[in-house]
């Protein structure tokens, strides 16, 4: 049984929103992995700014036309929980609280990813991104809860190995969605300039 496709247009309109989505995701990751003794600060700045990048990312990938306007919901909903989780984290006082504000971000977010998959799984191929990133990003927001003991390290440990899973899937994706594009891609990024 052959791998569903996506239409070439819809391909050359989403890979890019889809890469830069996974490129904050692995730039985050890998952060955390070098970080040595992150402080509360560090904490609820970098799981801002994440999620910031990344509510970002996601309305970038919305708002293109290919993407069915009754997914668009649910996406608007999980980049919207990522904005308040990212805005409630600047007044976290303590890492315990910062752990369950960032849980209940991810565990939301990913839930609304979640339910954009299971409505349009079938008929928008690039919906099925939505199935890993949902799923991750919520049992990330679960294994935050589960160990809210940890210090910020162990915390970015957590979110940042989700982020990377995240990074590789959308990778996969988005380089898959360039490659069924061909010369679409090259028309959608528009005119190169002249080599000298």
């Amino acid at each position: 049984m052959s791998a569903a496709k996506a239409p070439v247009e819809t391909a050359a309109t989403i890979w890019k929103p889809i890469l830069v989505r996974a490129l904050i995701a692995v730039i985050f990751g890998l952060t955390t992995v070098f970080l040595q003794e992150p402080g509360l600060g560090v904490l609820k700045y970098g799981l801002a700014a994440y999620f910031v990048f990344t509510g970002s990312g996601l309305w970038e990938y919305l708002r293109r036309d290919p993407v069915p306007e009754r997914m668009r919901g649910p996406l608007s909903i999980a980049a919207a929980v990522l904005m308040l989780g990212a805005i409630a984290l600047l007044f976290a006082g303590s890492v315990f609280v910062a752990g369950i504000i960032a849980a209940v971000a991810l565990i939301g977010s990913g839930a609304a990813e979640l339910v954009a998959w299971a409505g349009h799984r079938r008929a928008f191929v690039p919906a099925r991104d939505q199935l890993y990133t949902g799923l991750v990003g919520a049992l990330s927001g679960v294994g935050l809860l589960l160990f809210l003991h940890l210090d910020p390290h162990g915390l970015l440990g957590i979110v940042g190995g989700g982020a990377i899973i995240i990074a590789v899937v959308l990778a996969i994706s988005g380089f898959g969605f360039r490659h069924d594009a061909g010369p679409a891609a090259q028309a959608a990024e528009g005119p190169r300039a002249p080599r000298l």
